[in-house]
């Protein structure tokens, strides 16, 4: 495997002194990440991450020249594992019909990159594991065709065609559901709330069945990847107040959403579902992966 995947997903290169635990140990909340975002499950998401570990411990890797690319691709071809054995798809890729247009534009794959929430899960679940896959790894964690194609034991074109019908089959389900004024101004009210640590405000604004899901990153070790509920988002809001004060209303990718800034940029950003005045789900985004492939602008 030292040949592709050493080079894959942008990251440095690893010498091949580097203590192993302590690799894993940093790469872990991405690997996390990848496997939250492709299963659906911080269950099987967990468990994917877990026999990761088991086999990067018997695994010869002296020749792996970058063990955070070899450790993504092991956790993506799990999860592809888990998917084939458990998705039921009705239609093989195939026999789906081509999009109009079959690349889709920058300004399109990144208003989906950040629409790939809880709401379009349910039509996830309708793709094929190679286009689920190729959709995620491409769409939101920027992973060029040609180290999809590797991860998949396809072609560049075959891969960038999977997610071309992903995206054209999650699109009906991207549209935004709420007038951008509006949006924006629940938005201001949840941050505004959160800030002053109204628990009247906050609960105001959300929807009683409120997802949200986050990255690990995001997250204090041990925190679920994903909770349901205004009381349950309420109670966790009020526990992270201080990224509260450090927060501001942005447009992300042309839709509003919070930006938590840092010295050399976002270090999280807050992506909303809004539905009849009120947040029915939003997702925290703290993996750099993730993070870089936002347009956030005042």
């Amino acid at each position: 495997m030292a040949g592709g995947e050493e080079r894959m997903f942008g990251f440095e290169t690893a010498s091949g002194s580097a203590d192993r635990d302590e690799v894993f140990h940093r790469e872990r909340p991405h690997l996390l990440a990848v496997a939250f975002r492709l299963l659906g499950s911080e269950a099987d998401a967990q468990d994917v991450v877990q026999e990761a570990w088991i086999r990067y411990l018997r695994a010869d890797v002296d020749g792996v020249e970058n063990l955070p690319a070899w450790l993504t691709t092991v956790v993506t071809r799990l999860c592809l594992d888990v998917l084939r054995r458990s998705r039921e798809v009705p239609q093989e890729p195939a026999d789906m019909p081509e999009p109009a247009d079959p690349v889709g534009g920058p300004e399109e794959v990144a208003l989906l990159a950040g629409d790939l929430s809880e709401a379009i899960t349910i039509l996830l679940d309708q793709l094929t594991p190679p286009q689920r896959v190729a959709l995620i790894l491409h769409d939101v964690f920027g992973t060029p065709f040609d180290e999809v194609a590797h991860v998949l034991g396809t072609t560049p074109g075959s891969a960038r065609k999977l997610a071309s019908r992903a995206r054209a089959r999650v699109r009906p389900a991207s549209a935004a559901d709420a007038d951008p004024g509006a949006a924006r101004h629940v938005v201001a009210a949840f941050l505004k709330a959160a800030q002053q640590g109204d628990i009247d405000g906050l609960v105001a604004v959300l929807h009683p069945e409120v997802t949200r899901t986050a990255d690990p990153q995001a997250l204090p070790p041990g925190a679920e990847l994903r909770v349901r509920g205004a009381r349950t988002v309420v109670d966790e809001t009020r526990a992270l107040r201080a990224n509260a004060r450090r927060a501001r209303v942005a447009s992300i990718n042309g839709r509003p959403g919070i930006a938590v800034m840092a010295d050399r940029g976002p270090r999280l950003a807050l992506l909303f579902r809004i539905a009849a005045g009120r947040i029915v789900h939003y997702d925290v985004v703290a993996d750099p992966a993730r993070i870089a492939r936002l347009h956030i602008t005042d």
